[in-house]
Formats: C-alpha cells, sequence, structure tokens
C-alpha cells in the first residue's frame, strides 16, 4: 500500500480499520502495516556478534590500526602494525559469510617499525592508500597504494607525507575526500592537511595547510561529502584541549575555518564518523564525535553531533554515553544514516554501543559485548556487502592475536513509512481486530503525561522519546490522540 488511506473503509475517516494480525498484538500495543494489508506488533532485533577469525601466522595487532571498505571486491581492508614481528606495518583483506570473519595472510608494507596505520579507499582509481609513522627517527608519516585482487596486494611506491617539511609527522589519520584524492593530517608546524592525488598506484603529495598552531594527539579527519572536511584536535603539548576545525577541498587547495574549543585539558581518547564514504549520502554533513570530557567523571564517555557548512561548524548537546571506558576507542557508521557504532574498552573487555541521532540529539542504543580482552588496538568500520560491522582488534584472550569479527546492529521491523496505528484490544495471530489509526483515539494506554507527545520507538514502546515516530499526543492518563502522521 502506498497511503494508509487505501486500507480505509468508506467513511471512515481515518479513525479506525479492522485488519488480520500476523502475530499475537497485545492491547495498546503500536502495529505496523504490512504490504499485503496485514498489520504486525512492533519488534526489535537485538545487535549480536559473529564468530571472529584471527590471522594467519602469530600476527599481533598493536598501534593504530585502520580499516575501510572496498566497494569493487566487496570486503574490508585492515591495516595494522604487526608486534611479532618488530612492529612491521601489514595489510589484509577481511572477508565476511554469514556471521564469520576470515583475514587474509597479512603482507608487509615497509620493513620499519611503525605505528598509527590507517586506510581510505578510493573507488575512481580502484586503490587503497595506506597511512603509517615510523616509530623515531623524526617520526615521518608514509603513504603508499595498493590495488587489490581478491586477498592479493599489488604495492605501489612508498612516498613521504609532508614531503619536504623537515619535521615529523606523528599522531595523523587519513580520509577520502574527491574522486582521485585522499586527505592527510598530521602534526607537521603545528597541525597541517594535505591533499594527496592518485593516478593508478602513483601518488602525489600537494601543498600542505597548517589548519591549527598546535600540535594534535591524536588527530582525526573525516569526509561528510566531497569536498568537506572536519578534523579533530586533541593538542598534545601545546595548551591542552578538545579541538574542532571544518574545511573545504577545492581541487588541491584546502581551506581550514576557525577552531572551536570543545573542552580545556587533555582530552583522550577522541574518535570521529561520518557516513558519507560508506555509501550513506544523506545527511552528507553530519559528523559524531565521541569522546572522554576534561573534568568528567573518571573514565565517562560522551557523545555528540556536529553539522558542517563549509568552513564552519556547529555543536550539539553532549550526551553521556559510557561511565567507563578511558582509551581504545573508535568509530564506525551502522547500517543507516543516523547511526554510528562506538567500539570501546571498558575494564578488561570491548564493548560495541549504538548511536543514533535525530537533529543534533545522541540517542544512546545497547551495549553489545564483543568479548573479554578484545579492546586493544581496534577499528570498526561498515561492509555494505554483509550489512554489518567489521570489527578488528588485538585478542588478549589469544596471545594477542591479531582478529576479526563482525558485528550485526540490532534492527527493526518499524519504519518511516509503515506505522499504522494502536490496537483498541488484544488480537491472536491470524485474528480479526480493530486498529486505532489517525484520527482517534486509543483510550487502553497507563500512566501518561497529559499534554506531551508521545513516539513510537523500535523496540514496540510508546514513550515522550523524540528518537521514534511521532504516534500523538495525551489527553488524558489513559488516552492518545492519534495525530495524522502520514503527511
Amino acid at each position: 500500500m502506498s497511503n494508509l488511506s487505501d486500507l480505509l473503509p468508506a467513511g471512515a475517516s481515518g479513525k479506525t480499520i479492522e485488519a488480520v494480525a500476523t502475530a499475537n498484538i497485545t492491547s495498546k500495543a503500536p502495529v505496523i502495516l504490512n504490504s499485503a494489508g496485514t498489520v504486525s506488533p512492533i519488534s526489535e532485533t537485538a545487535g549480536a556478534m559473529g564468530t571472529e577469525g584471527a590471522a594467519p601466522g602469530s600476527a599481533k595487532s598493536s598501534g593504530d590500526p585502520g580499516a575501510c571498505y572496498h566497494s569493487s571486491e566487496g570486503t574490508v581492508v585492515i591495516s595494522f602494525t604487526d608486534a611479532s614481528n618488530s612492529n612491521y606495518p601489514y595489510c589484509a583483506v577481511a572477508t565476511t559469510s554469514g556471521t564469520t570473519v576470515t583475514l587474509s595472510t597479512p603482507l608487509v608494507l615497509k620493513s620499519s617499525a611503525c605505528s598509527y596505520n590507517r586506510c581510505a579507499y578510493d573507488s575512481t582509481q580502484n586503490r587503497v592508500v595506506f597511512h603509517y609513522k615510523l616509530n623515531g627517527a623524526g617520526n615521518y608519516t608514509y603513504l603508499r597504494a595498493a590495488s587489490l585482487s581478491g586477498t592479493t596486494f599489488t604495492l605501489g611506491t612508498e612516498i613521504d607525507a609532508f614531503s619536504g617539511t623537515g619535521v615529523g609527522n606523528r599522531y595523523g589519520d587519513i580520509c577520502n575526500i574527491a574522486a582521485s584524492q585522499v586527505i592527510i593530517v598530521g602534526s607537521v608546524s603545528g597541525t597541517s592537511a594535505q591533499v594527496v592525488s592518485i593516478s593508478g598506484s602513483t601518488l602525489t603529495a600537494n601543498t600542505a595547510v597548517v589548519v591549527s598552531g598546535g600540535d594534535s594527539y591524536p588527530a582525526r579527519i573525516a569526509s561528510g561529502k566531497v569536498g568537506e572536511f572536519l578534523c579533530v584536535l586533541g593538542y598534545y603539548t601545546t595548551s591542552p584541549a578538545m579541538r574542532f576545525v571544518a574545511g573545504t577541498v577545492s581541487g588541491t587547495t584546502i581551506t581550514a575555518g576557525t577552531e572551536t574549543v570543545l573542552d580545556t585539558g587533555l582530552s583522550y581518547p577522541c574518535d570521529l564518523a561520518s557516513g558519507y564514504w560508506n555509501g550513506h549520502t544523506s545527511p552528507e554533513s553530519t559528523y559524531m564525535a565521541a569522546y572522554h570530557p576534561p573534568g568528567g567523571a573518571s573514565g565517562s564517555q560522551v557523545a555528540r553531533v556536529i553539522t558542517v557548512s563549509g568552513t564552519t561548524l556547529t555543536l550539539g548537546a553532549t550526551t553521556a554515553i559510557e561511565d567507563s571506558g578511558t582509551n581504545f576507542t573508535c568509530m564506525g557508521w551502522g547500517n543507516s544514516a543516523t547511526q554510528a557504532l562506538y567500539f570501546f574498552r571498558d575494564g578488561s573487555n570491548g564493548y560495541v554501543t549504538e548511536l543514533t541521532y535525530s537533529g543534533t540529539t545522541v540517542t544512546k542504543g545497547t551495549t553489545t559485548d564483543v568479548g573479554a580482552s578484545r579492546y586493544s588496538s581496534n577499528s570498526i568500520v561498515w561492509d555494505q556487502t554483509s550489512s554489518k560491522s567489521v570489527l578488528f582488534y588485538q585478542n588478549g584472550g589469544d596471545s594477542d592475536a591479531a582478529t576479526a569479527n563482525c558485528f550485526t546492529p540490532s534492527s527493526t521491523n518499524l519504519t518511516a513509512t509503515n506505522l499504522l496505528g494502536i490496537a483498541s484490544d488484544a488480537i491472536l495471530d491470524t485474528a480479526t481486530g480493530t486498529i486505532n489509526t489517525w484520527g482517534s483515539r486509543n483510550e487502553v494506554q497507563t500512566s501518561l503525561t497529559i499534554g506531551s507527545d508521545y513516539y513510537v520507538q523500535g523496540d514496540g514502546t510508546i514513550t515522550t522519546s523524540s528518537s521514534g515516530q511521532l504516534i500523538g499526543e495525551a489527553i488524558t492518563a489513559t488516552q492518545i490522540n492519534i495525530k495524522d502522521y502520514t503527511g
């Protein structure tokens, strides 16, 4: 049915309908409309971890790994430091089949001790660009492009990021920015950003631009749409503070806006997520950040929405998401344009928390246990092929083995268009019952707040939280006046 009114009998005025239930429906429960004209209760499936897979051999993850989705191959690429082999940087492929993740044999990227392994995939050139920082000896950052066929990488020539600066490039990050281009950020002359052009497996570093006067630890960068980026900067030695900078790219020219100070004091860790390059294109200029605010409760974590327009950013309110978990955090977009997934450490375990937003308001969802000692050296990225998130981490329960797993976020049968109304009485499976729809009142609720709007949540509850879908207004403690939510 394209319109709810198509189901209504003549003269009903959109007040009630009689419909057949596909499962038992309790009195006062909201229901959805199925394509066959039947109704079902609203239900939610909990998030679930899959079956983890370790990298072949004795590879051990350490440092700051990265991951990206390779749309041509339909797999996830992992970049990490192997603590079992002199901390050399490696890459591997994570393939998800059902709920099982398999890691390919890792390939060394550079025969030197490195860290801050990050990566980004450019679909125009069909190349992965790897980012890794040399440990010591100037902390220089290197980039290398690679093609991928199945699980076989073919590496291009390595280049020195921020070439010619003569200073270290520590604590950096990389993301997509435009066709045949990525953008990197690192502690250079304070903190600088640089566009890197891609032609096959050949990389060309363009003119770097200082985006902040302080050196950042960490520096994170994400792009919400072509030609736009957002940096999060945790000052390491200069006036410790959490700061954000929005910017644009035209050709290879970077224009950065004014720094926005989020919190003064050392705010660590922090990570940033944008959904655009994971296939979610609307809203494009919306980001989510999660971090530990200075002066907050010990171990507390907060999240907030950040919207960007050109070089101007707007901060949403902070939402407390965890009471503990002070390091080893990362974020990635989830299964919609309004969901982010937060992978973090809490004590000796790793967890994934589902976060959604409406406007600039963040709502914390369910938290799923990844497993004991699955928390260090971690990354998370959305796999469009399997419709799951791929997690990568150091498995302390298996000699720190480099390990991947997949996570299926919680889901609901409630969509933006299928909410029908509220059952006026209990309806048994296959039986016919009455549904109060727009223009009528449901009179079997309890403990409502008169005058408040009520919303249907993904688990079928009716609350005042605007994260759900509007159903109506409470006119008594037991009655909801159902509004015309059909538009």
